[in-house]
C-alpha cells in the first residue's frame, strides 16, 4: 500500500465508520421508531423538530460520507506527512464520533418514547457529555494514528547558487501557478456541509451562518503565485484582492526548498524570526531572500522555475539601473 492510500484512509476512516454505526442503530431499532423522529430539541430538552426517517438517512448520509470522501481526496493528493497535522486529524476523528454518537442517541430516545409519540421525546444534556467523551477518546486515537506518519527534513540551499532562467536581451516571460490549501480547503467544505444540513435539520438561522463561512474559507483557501517582470506576486485563487507583491528590487535571490508548515507556526500568512511567508501546504516552496535580509516564502508546485525566473530578471535589472554593472 503506497503512502497516498494509508493516509486517505487514515484520514477519512472515521466518517464512514460513524455513517455505518448511526445505519446500524437505524437498523436495530427497527420498528420501534415512530413514523416522524425528533430531531430538534429546546434548551428544555423537550422536542420541537421532527423529520421522516427517509430524510434523517438522507441527511445522515451526507454529513458522514460526502465530507469523508473529500478528506481521502485531499490526504491521498497531498505531500504532507500526517505528523505535521495531528491537531487537524485528531478533529476530523473527533467530530463524526461525537456527531455519531449524538444521531445514535437521538434515534434511541426516540424508540424509548414509546406511545408518548415523537412530541415525548426528551433529549437531556447528559447525553451530550457522554458524545464529548468519546469525541475526546476518538480524538486521541486520530492523533496517536497521525504521529505515525512522520515528517521530512526540512531541505536548505544557499540563494548566492540559485538557478538562472536563460533570457535573451529584451526577452520578456512569466510564470504562474495555482496553489490551494487542502487543510482550508476541507475545513471549509465540511464547515459548509455541515451549515447546510444543519439549515434543513433546524432552520436557515441555525445553519446558514456556518454554511456562509465555511464557504468564504474554501473560497479563499488558495492563491495564484505570477513572477514576471514586476516581482512576485500573490493573488486570491479568485478574486485581484487581497494581494500581496515583492518587486525585483528587494529580492537578492531566489531558490526552491521544502518548508514544513510548522517552521512559521501553521498554515496561512504566517511571520517568525528573520522569515514570513505564505503557508497554504508543506513541501515544495519558492524561497526569497530579500534586501534586508530576511526571508520570504510561498509554498508552491514548480517552485524551481519560479526561482529560477527571479533570480535572471532582478539580475537584469541591477545591471540596467543607473549605478549598475555593465
Amino acid at each position: 500500500m503506497n503512502c497516498s492510500v494509508r493516509r486517505a484512509i487514515v484520514v477519512a476512516a472515521p466518517f464512514p465508520l460513524a455513517w455505518a454505526g448511526v445505519v446500524g442503530v437505524f437498523t436495530a431499532l427497527g420498528d420501534r421508531l415512530p413514523d416522524r423522529l425528533a430531531t430538534h430539541f429546546g434548551t428544555s430538552g423537550q422536542a420541537d423538530g421532527f423529520t421522516g426517517p427517509g430524510a434523517f438517512l438522507s441527511v445522515v448520509t451526507a454529513l458522514f460520507l460526502i465530507p469523508g470522501a473529500v478528506a481521502a481526496g485531499l490526504a491521498a493528493g497531498s505531500r504532507t506527512p500526517l505528523g505535521e497535522r495531528r491537531a487537524m486529524v485528531a478533529v476530523g476523528y473527533g467530530t463524526p464520533a461525537q456527531l455519531g454518537c449524538v444521531l445514535a442517541l437521538l434515534l434511541l430516545a426516540n424508540a424509548e418514547a414509546g406511545t408518548a409519540g415523537p412530541e415525548g421525546v426528551e433529549f437531556p444534556l447528559w447525553r451530550l457529555a457522554a458524545s464529548c467523551a468519546v469525541a475526546v477518546a476518538v480524538g486521541w486515537l486520530g492523533w496517536l494514528l497521525a504521529g505515525l506518519d512522520t515528517a521530512r527534513p526540512a531541505g536548505s540551499a544557499d540563494p548566492e547558487s540559485g538557478p538562472r532562467l536563460p533570457l535573451a536581451e529584451g526577452e520578456l516571460a512569466s510564470w504562474t501557478r495555482a496553489v490551494g490549501s487542502p487543510v482550508l480547503l476541507g475545513t471549509g467544505g465540511v464547515t459548509a456541509v455541515l451549515g447546510g444540513a444543519l439549515a434543513f435539520a433546524a432552520g436557515p438561522a441555525a445553519g446558514l451562518p456556518l454554511a456562509a463561512i465555511g464557504s468564504a474559507v474554501a473560497l479563499f483557501s488558495g492563491c495564484r503565485v505570477t513572477v514576471d517582470r514586476r516581482g512576485l506576486t500573490v493573488t486570491a485563487r479568485f478574486a485581484p484582492r487581497p494581494r500581496l507583491r515583492v518587486s525585483l528590487e528587494r529580492i537578492e535571490g531566489a531558490l526552491s526548498r521544502e518548508v514544513r508548515a510548522a517552521e512559521l507556526g501553521g498554515w496561512g500568512y504566517r511571520s517568525a524570526a528573520g522569515r514570513s511567508g505564505l503557508v497554504l501546504r508543506s513541501g515544495e516552496a519558492l524561497s526569497l531572500r530579500l534586501a534586508t535580509g530576511r526571508e520570504f516564502v510561498v509554498t508552491v508546485d514548480d517552485a524551481a522555475t519560479a526561482a529560477a525566473l527571479l533570480n535572471t530578471l532582478a539580475e537584469r535589472g541591477r545591471t540596467t539601473a543607473p549605478g549598475g554593472r555593465d
